[in-house]
């Protein structure tokens, strides 16, 4: 009874603290590409609370998002056309971010272990796990490694589930990963059911769609990844509703705006994703560099004459 008493007084304080965390200044910020302005209070959020884990994967996020933000690197699905990415330049990392990123999943890892093996914590450790395996192939550019620590990260989830099937959160990566099994073609899609896959595609992407929905510390990342799985899937109309509501959510994060009118392009809507696209030039955008605006102009137009 005391045990069941504190899974579920965890499982509560889990919640808020995801729930703080949405309406948080630092996460407005974060996720308008007010990446220096969110690393001080994320920071802030370590002093006062050393022992969430979250606080430090939250923080080794924005170390790793800002570089690849600087780097002109989160343009476009990076997650299903990886091969592409490889091909591109490496994004410049310092060795003093490089140094930190790495201390503070450590930390973040060394906090989840202090819980035991519970879901809370498992989730959090395979973030750390996710968050590494962003950083070997998006700066790295090492797909071995990514992929190895990526399916470490899948694991963790999949023993949080197991531990709390309610665990919302907790179904992204195993979702995505089965969505990518499921998308492969069939002889290869075999190789699934050696790591636990289904290969479903449908089944992948209901994760996705409950996450998306219903997810509270990744809800956001759900909902970005199934608008990219939606317009793979040739339902760009679903995409765009979801891609749109995000515009309206963070009103200086223009990549999101820059997606829907690339989005509205897929859906033959033209008229409709010029006046997306000409938005890019309101001032709210601050974090839109000149030079970038108008590569994005010359790729948008290419696009329109196709």
């Amino acid at each position: 009874m005391r045990r069941r008493a504190f899974l579920a007084t965890t499982a509560a304080w889990a919640t808020a603290q995801a729930q703080d965390w949405r309406h948080s200044e630092a996460f407005r910020k974060l996720y308008n590409l007010d990446f220096d302005g969110a690393i001080p209070l994320l920071e802030k959020d370590i002093a006062n609370q050393p022992g969430e884990p979250d606080h430090y994967n939250n923080l080794a996020y924005a170390i790793l998002y800002r570089a690849l933000f600087a780097g002109d690197a989160l343009d476009g699905g990076v997650a299903l056309s990886v091969a592409d990415y490889l091909h591109r330049p490496k994004v410049a990392f310092s060795k003093t971010d490089r140094d930190r990123f790495h201390k503070v999943l450590q930390q973040a890892e060394a906090a989840a272990h202090t819980r035991g093996e519970c879901a809370d914590a498992l989730y959090a450790l395979g973030v750390s796990q996710t968050h590494r395996a962003n950083f070997a192939l998006l700066i790295d550019k090492e797909w071995r490694a990514a992929l190895s620590t990526g399916g470490e990260a899948r694991k963790l989830h999949t023993r949080a589930l197991e531990l709390d099937k309610n665990f919302v959160d907790a179904m992204l990566v195993p979702s995505f990963h089965e969505y990518i099994i499921g998308s492969l073609p069939i002889y290869l899609r075999a190789l699934g059911f050696l790591v636990g896959f289904t290969g479903e595609k449908e089944k992948g992407i209901n994760g996705l769609r409950t996450v998306a929905q219903y997810g509270q510390r990744a809800k956001l990342e759900a909902q970005v990844l199934l608008t990219l799985v939606e317009s793979r899937e040739e339902h760009p109309e679903r995409a765009v509703e979801i891609m749109r509501s995000l515009v309206k959510e963070f009103p200086t994060n223009h990549l999101y705006r820059k997606e829907t009118s690339s989005l509205l392009l897929a859906a033959k809507r033209k008229e409709e994703a010029r006046r997306e696209f000409a938005e890019l030039s309101h001032e709210r955008y601050r974090f839109l560099k000149p030079a970038r605006l108008e590569a994005y102009r010359k790729e948008f137009e290419a696009k329109l004459r196709a």
